[in-house]
């Protein structure tokens, strides 16, 4: 007899806009000191000050190259799956802050699915998610594109997939209970990866079974998603909290300058992006984004290089970089007019810069 198959809902959760709140939630959970944090955000071209701003945009590609870092320095004998699923009392919908809240009052549990998939800049997930009905259970699917890491090898991949994967799921999993589950546990989960050798130290910590070596990584949930209302479900409460996501989705842009605007995309990406691309970014066109920064009295061509230099100096401290990589991670494809610029911003050549960090003196330190 065929199944009854219906999908709820679908959509990308890896939006290429985000905030950097979700990695400053992973540095936490993975206890992560501060110095370490610092280092592998300014190895993925992120600014240190960004650990201090949850607001802060980074793209897709920068969140995983920093997933990647934290992956790799898991204790030796834990897995990304186990440790996730061990993490799971510290999850919830309270972490998705404004989309959780809209989330919990929705006025059906069909509305549920939609608002993290029309905010996925603010949920700040990695997989692509459909939801279908089949017979009496709602299934979650959770699929990944392959990413290219810059310095990751085929196994590092594999760990940050099934990282970011199991992520997504768990994260799923505690939202649906928190909001329509009422203490009840899904079906079960399965996933497309191996049991890990740690698996057992979960202990009995699950009230569901999970399945290992499925065909698709996903979560059965009893629930009806369909025209019933979650518990809290609050019209107003929902308008109130949608209508703040739509706000922090352009990134606050209405309480911070222009220039503060461009630099954090600037931020963003690596290499950054060149003047349209900005102004695109902006709603605005590239004439009016030159006029209203010089009003503030700066250029984009300025910001650029500030952006540059400070990524610039981040990078040369380490030594395991060359010159001629670091000038190819700012974008240059030629070593000779990434040191040009770097003379033009500071005054030394990368070479020289880097010798006086090293000796312990950074340049702009001297008398």
């Amino acid at each position: 007899m065929k199944l009854d198959t219906t999908v709820l809902a679908s959509g990308n959760l890896a939006s290429p806009r985000r905030i950097i709140a979700g990695l400053l939630a992973q540095l936490t959970m993975l206890q992560v000191d501060t110095a370490a944090a610092r280092a592998i955000f300014t190895n993925a071209g992120l600014p240190a000050r960004a650990l201090a701003e949850p607001d802060f945009p980074v793209s897709l590609q920068q969140e995983l190259e920093v997933l990647a870092a934290l992956v790799a320095q898991l204790p030796a004998g834990t897995s990304p799956i186990r440790a996730l699923f061990a993490a799971l009392p510290d999850m919830g919908i309270e972490n998705l802050g404004v989309v959780g809240m809209a989330m919990r009052h929705a006025a059906t549990a069909l509305d549920v699915l939609k608002v993290p998939l029309a905010y996925p800049e603010l949920t700040m997930g990695h997989c692509r998610l459909v939801v279908r009905r089949r017979e009496e259970a709602a299934v979650f699917v959770f699929s990944m594109d392959r990413p290219t890491l810059r310095d990751g090898d085929d196994a590092l991949t594999e760990r940050l997939m099934q990282y970011c994967v199991v992520l997504d799921l768990t994260n799923t999993l505690r939202n649906l209970e928190d909001v329509v589950g009422g203490g009840q546990p899904p079906l079960g989960v399965t996933l497309p990866y191996p049991r890990p050798p740690d698996w057992e130290r979960l202990g009995g910590a699950l009230n569901f079974p999970v399945e290992f070596g499925a065909a698709e990584a996903s979560i059965a949930y009893p629930a009806a998603f369909d025209g019933t209302p979650p518990p809290q479900a609050n019209p107003i409460l929902f308008k109130m909290y949608t209508t703040i996501a739509d706000k922090l989705s352009l990134m606050l842009a209405e309480e911070v300058t222009l220039q503060e605007r461009v630099l954090r995309w600037l931020w963003a990406y690596t290499p950054p992006p060149g003047r349209a691309e900005v102004a695109e970014l902006l709603a605005m066109s590239e004439r009016n984004l030159t006029r209203q920064l010089a009003a503030e009295g700066t250029s984009f061509s300025s910001l650029l290089a500030r952006v540059q230099a400070e990524r610039a100096g981040n990078l040369l401290r380490s030594p395991a970089l060359s010159v001629a990589e670091i000038g190819y991670r700012l974008g240059y494809t030629e070593p000779a007019a990434f040191t040009r610029a770097f003379t033009r911003w500071t005054g030394q050549s990368p070479l020289r810069w880097r010798r006086a960090h090293l000796e312990g003196t950074p340049p702009g330190d001297r008398q």
